[in-house]
């Protein structure tokens, strides 16, 4: 008998259907953003995470950290997810520094 080699599907937290609701919901954040202000950045951070949301896959279970974290995807995953904090942090400067209490 022949063992197929045909890989499992990956497994994730949320269903399809979730993923591209967030990802969709995250657009039209982004986009109302970008429309209120766009040179003040605020969009940047949703946008991001939107296709943080239709690109992560997570790590399977028996696949090697190395062999995880070579592949090209997880490597734009993690980046768009330091844009994400990065954006925060902009924010949260943007606000600390305009609104004094």
């Amino acid at each position: 008998m022949q063992e197929s080699s045909a890989l499992a599907p990956p497994t994730f937290f949320l269903p399809l259907w979730a993923r591209i609701a967030l990802a969709c919901f995250m657009f039209a954040v982004a986009a109302v953003t970008m429309w209120d202000g766009f040179f003040r950045f605020d969009w940047v951070g949703f946008l991001c995470f939107g296709l943080y949301y239709l690109l992560h896959v997570p790590m399977q279970k028996g696949e090697a950290r190395k062999a995880y974290f070579s592949k090209p995807r997880t490597i734009i995953s993690f980046a768009l997810l330091i844009a994400v904090v990065a954006t925060a942090l902009h924010t949260l400067h943007y606000l600390f520094t305009k609104y004094r209490f």
